[in-house]
Order: structure tokens, then sequence, then C-alpha cells
């Protein structure tokens, strides 16, 4: 049971970029031993590749390492089916993603971001030097193809300054793979309730560099009424060697047509869990999405000590959405450019830019009542513009000890102007400085003990910023708080065993949650304080490494207590409550055996128990879901291959693979806080490599 004013935007990147220069200036004037850990710190033109794009955060390693840090591999995205992520996000300590469909998902980090209605909030994430969380906090990556991503790290908590000071923290998406010659993969996979995936990829090896092309396709019937699904992705992306320079490009295309059953209360969800909501089935309900991404960066050797890598961004997105109370016409357009500077001597790196953002979003709303139907209602044009500053510096004080110190300033700003009524507003929010500290002590051969502290914020989304008349609301302030990390990590000389545990500690300030005042009216209030305190455990054993015979176990366990310190609503003092959606605890087990060319695959997932509602009043009991494949490796006449079968949810279980916290009441109905889960269900596939 679960325990009872903005700085004006083009000055300030012309005084940052005056500064970088300056740095650029005193550091080129430096001295120029030799680096010690040559590995990692050596940026000669030949390792300038690997620096500067692949590195994922930082010089450091992941045993070396400041702060809490899990990640994937290609292999480990590939031990469920073609196209979700959930299950193998949901392996990681303090992740949860919830799938309520296709086209609805919510990732949290250490529950920071469960409030969030119907999107991921209060986190932060790239493909590859590309910011793909928008300018109003959402970010999507369920709509990646596996085939675009060769590798998930994320670090918990504001734990990076680079990737500014997220309070729930930061998922970096490696989109690079590693290509020695041109080759062609091939896929393509069948699933229950006509579900069907296919991929292409092919790297095209030249003289200077590589160049990708990915295309991904993913169609489904649906297991519930309203549920049909398409989406379609291809990227072109490449690097290639210009002298003492490495340019990289990457274009993606996305194309979305889905329909939205939405959420149930709880007699459909128990007795008719396939049907959709009865509003949302009435209407038809679908959105239509189209999105195009573009990235170009440089990354330049500066001489021995300095590199450089500097990217241009831009990204546009236009959605059509119908709802039971509107059909939403939204249009997004985005661009942007980070700029990162990097400095290594004998015992420190230093990493120092900036990263500015500026979104263009036009919404139009439109009538769907029988007295309204397609009849204009209002039409808001939102600028958002934001600007981080950053710094990371390491120092290797000793052989064993390392200091991570890091600064993120942010300055970020709406406008809103409503074309109907010729209203205007703008709405700015302080600077925020957020700093960072961190230490890793190497123990002993195999073990490292580090701690980390750090500051971090979350400013408003539009939707919580806005209240129900258009206009901004100035009394709302950005939720921020503090961290603390202290943590163990092992790793046996030989590498067949590895194991860590964290505990941590946050405080929240002006919490943001939603408020609601009808199923289409919601906006954020602030809501005090709340504490998370909670510990990370993850454990990996190899017992059998022969070449044809190995035998693999995981385990992850993440624990918590979330309270709400200080929160009054309407006159309700909520305080010592347990906030919602945040289960007790989650667990995964996992265990892989490969026999020659056959491997198997099976885990455990375990979810506790968690609250629905501010309350306390109502509870979502605890759950566990087993999951299996079996893959086979072939050649036949020169192609590679793969065949594979896997079965999720073989117990069959019944329960709610999304909830929808404090789901809202009105008209006399059942709140609608369930989205059910996929029953047992199949995929097979085959892969081929030329």
């Amino acid at each position: 049971m679960l325990d009872k004013t903005f700085l004006k935007y083009n000055c300030c990147i012309v005084r940052i970029l005056t500064l970088l220069i300056c740095l650029f200036t005193v550091l080129k004037g430096s001295s120029q031993t030799t680096p010690k850990r040559a590995d990692t710190t050596n940026i000669k033109q030949h390792r300038l590749d690997e620096i500067t794009i692949n590195a994922p955060v930082t010089i450091l390693s992941a045993k070396q390492w400041t702060g809490s840090m899990v990640s994937i591999d290609s292999s480990d995205i590939q031990s469920g089916n073609a196209y979700l992520l959930s299950q193998q996000l949901n392996s990681m300590p303090g992740v949860l993603m919830q799938q309520g469909t296709l086209n609805t998902s919510r990732i949290t980090i250490r529950g920071i971001g469960s409030r969030t209605p119907y999107n991921s909030n209060r986190i932060k994430a790239y493909w590859g030097d590309i910011p793909i969380t928008d300018g109003d906090g959402v970010t999507s990556i369920e709509d990646i193809g596996f085939n675009d991503i060769n590798r998930i790290r994320i670090l918990k908590g504001p734990s990076s300054a680079l990737y500014g000071s997220g309070l729930g923290g930061v998922i970096l998406i490696s989109p690079w793979h590693s290509a020695t010659k041109t080759s062609v993969n091939a896929g393509s996979e069948a699933g229950s309730y006509g579900t069907f995936s296919s991929q292409l990829s092919t790297a095209i090896k030249q003289r200077r560099g590589t160049t990708w092309i990915t295309i991904n396709h993913l169609t489904s019937d649906g297991y519930r009424d309203n549920n049909e699904y398409q989406r379609f992705n291809i990227t072109l992306k490449g690097k290639y060697k210009l002298g003492t320079h490495i340019l990289h490009y990457l274009y993606n295309y996305r194309h979305l047509d889905a329909q939205i059953p939405s959420s149930l209360d709880s007699i459909d969800f128990n007795n008719q869990p396939e049907k959709a909501a009865d509003s949302w089935a009435a209407i038809k309900g679908y959105e239509k999405s189209n999105r195009h991404i573009i990235n170009i960066g440089l990354s330049s050797g500066l001489g021995n000590r300095l590199s450089n890598t500097l990217n241009l961004f831009g990204i546009t997105t236009t959605l059509d959405e119908l709802r039971p109370f509107n059909r939403l016409d939204e249009s997004k357009t985005a661009i942007g450019v980070r700029n990162k500077l990097n400095y290594n001597a004998a015992i420190f790196r230093l990493s120092a830019g900036l990263e500015a953002m500026n979104e263009i979003n036009t919404i139009k709303l439109y009538g769907v009542k029988t007295n309204n139907r397609d009849q204009l209602l209002s039409t808001n044009d939102i600028e958002r513009r934001y600007i981080n500053i950053f710094g990371l510096l390491d120092i290797e004080l000793s052989d064993k000890i390392i200091i991570q110190t890091g600064l993120n300033l942010n300055v970020t700003a709406y406008s809103n102007g409503d074309k109907e009524s010729g209203q205007k507003s703008d709405h700015s929010y302080p600077a925020m400085l957020s700093p960072r500290l961190g230490i890793n002590y190497q123990l002993t051969r195999t073990t490292n003990l580090f701690a980390a502290a750090g500051h971090g914020f979350s400013t408003p989304s539009v939707e919580e910023a806005q209240m129900p008349d258009g206009s901004f609301n100035a009394r709302i302030k950005p939720e921020e708080g503090y961290h603390l990390d202290i943590g163990y990590r092992y790793q046996s000389t030989s590498k067949k065993t590895k194991g860590d545990i964290t505990i941590y500690w946050m405080k929240l300030n002006n919490l943001l949650v939603t408020k609601r005042e009808s199923e289409e009216i919601f906006y954020g209030i602030n809501a005090g304080a709340t504490s998370h305190k909670g510990v990370e455990l993850s454990a990996h054993h190899q017992v059998l490494t022969n070449t044809n015979n190995t035998i693999a176990f995981t385990g992850t366990f993440s624990g918590s207590i979330n309270k709400f310190e200080d929160f009054t609503d309407n006159g309700v003092n909520y305080d010592q409550n347990h906030l919602p959606g945040i289960p007790e605890y989650t667990a995964h087990l996992a265990a892989d055996y490969t026999l020659g060319n056959t491997h198997f695959h099976i885990n455990y997932q375990l979810f506790g128990q968690q609250y629905l509602n501010d309350s306390n009043s109502k509870t979502y009991t605890d759950f566990s879901v087993l999951n299996g494949k079996v893959s086979h490796r072939f050649k036949l006449a020169g192609i590679s291959g793969s065949a594979y079968l896997g079965v999720n949810n073989i117990s069959d279980t019944h329960y709610a693979s999304m909830l929808l916290i404090n789901a809202p009441s009105f008209g006399n109905k059942s709140p609608r806080y369930y989205y059910p889960a996929l029953p047992r269900n199949w995929y097979a596939g085959i892969t081929f490599k030329l």
C-alpha cells in the first residue's frame, strides 16, 4: 500500500555569440598538453567523427557519469515487435511509458509528467542534435521508426546542463548506425488485429562518408472500435568528411492518419474494453498529421584541443483533429540553432554553447455541433521563443575522482493573438538559472560511487498558461525544484556482471496541475509543493558466454513515495496525499538464451498500485504482464536474415495500459480513467540484409 523581463531575443544571441568567440580566443591560446585519457578526450582529426557526432552527452563513460543514466541499444530495441517502445522503456528503472493507443502515449521519468493528460511533457528529447520537443514542451518519440534508432540514452532528473534543465530528464536518441560498406536491410511483420509493419534501410558507403535512406510503414485495424492507424516515415541522412570538418544532415517526413477511441469508464473498461468512448465513436474522432524535420550540422576541429558543432534545424507540423467538442486545425513552424564548443585539456573538458528556438503556432477551432458545424469558432496565433545558454565542466582531480559542474540559463516568452477579437497578449517568464554539481569516485577497479545535486524547471505549456477566454494567466509560474542523487555502480572485470543502485530526492515548488471546467476546457494552476523520494536498482548477469551458447538475466526495480506538501484546490486541502498516476513500484525481469543461431527472450513486468485522483479516493490495483519472443538467424544464397515470432501479454491479463488522472465527470457520466491494453496478441516477422 502507498505511504499515507524576457531578454531581447536578437540581443541575447549577439551577446552569447560574442561570449563564445571570446571563450574560443582564450582557450585557443591555452596550454597544449597532451590529454591524459586519449581514448575519450583526444580530438585529433581522425577522431572528430566519433567525438562530435556520436558521443551521447560528454566524454564520460556510463561508469564515470556523475548522475543517474540508463540506456538501451539496438539489440534491446529489437527484443519486442517492430514498432512499440513501451516494453523497452519500461525495462529502465524510474522510466514509465504508458501506451493508450498507438497514437496516444505518455512517458514519465521518476513520476515527473504523470499529470499531463494525453502526451509526454516535463521531459526533453533529442534525435541526434535535433530537439524534438516542441515549444510547448510536448515530446513524441513513439513515431520514429526503429531503423532510425541506434541507441536511446536517458539522463534522469535535471542532470545535464547541455540539454537544458528539465525536471524529468532528457531522452537522447542516436540516429547514426555504423556502416563499413554499402548495404540494404529489409523487414516485414504481421500481427494481431490487422497490424502490418514494414521497414527498408539502405546505407551507401562512399569515400568521404555515408548516406542512409530509411522507410517505415505501419498500419493497424486496431483492437478497439474507431481505432484504425496508419503511419509512414522516410528519412534521408548522411555524414561526410570535408577536410577538418564533418558535415551531417538529416531530413525526416512523417505522415499519420489515426482514429481516436479515447478512454473508457470502469463499466465499459471491464465489460466492453474493445469499444470506443461513446462521444468519440459517434463523431468518428481522428487525427491526421504531417511533419517535416530538417537538420544541417557542421562539426569542426579547431586545433588539437578545440572542436565546435553548429546545428541548424527546422520542424513543420500540420494537424487536423476531430473531437466531440470541436475540430482542431493546427500548424506549427519552428526554426532553431544549436552551437556547442568543446575544449579538452589534460585534466578537464569544457563544453559551452547555446540553443535557441522560435516556434509559430496557428490554432483554428471549428464547431462540430448541429448548430455550428464547420463554423470557425476562434483563431489564435501563438509564438513561443526560448534560449538556453549552457556550460558543462568535467574535472579529473585524480585517477579516481571526477567532478562535474554545469550551468544552464533559460529565457522563455510567449505571444498570443486572437484574430477574431483582435486582442494580443505577450507573456514572458523570468530568466531561470539552473546549476548542477556532481562527483564520481572510483572506489575499486570494479565499483564507483556517485552523487549529484541540481536545479530544474518546466515552463507551463500554452494549454496550462492560457485561460478559457484565450488570455494568458500572468500569475502562473514555472514549475521548479531541486534534486539529489546518490548511487553505487558495479561492473566486473569480465563485464559479465553489472549492477547499480540509486537513491534520489526531489522537492518541487509551483507544481503545475490541470484544472478542468468541462471536457473541452482545461488549464493549469500552481499547486504548491511536492516531494519525490525513491530508490532504483538494476542488475545484469551473464551465466554462459560460450560462442554458441549464452544465457543472461536482467532485473530492474524502482519504488517511490510522491506526496503533496502544500496543495489546496477549491478549498480542499490535499497536503500529504500521494500524487496520482505514479505506480508504487515497477519491476522488470528478463532472460535471454542464445543457442547457436536461435535466440529466446522473455520478460515479466510488474506495476504497483497507483492513485487515480488527488483525493486518493480511487485507486488502480497492481498488475503484471508477461511477454516472449523467439528468433532465428539464417543465411540463404549469400543473404543473411532473421525470422521471429513473439507473443505479448501471454497470460491474457486484463489491465489498463494508460490511465487518465483526475478524469472529469460531466453530465452525470462516470469518469473515464482507463485505456484498455491489448489482450494476448502475437506478431511474426522476417528481416533480410544484403
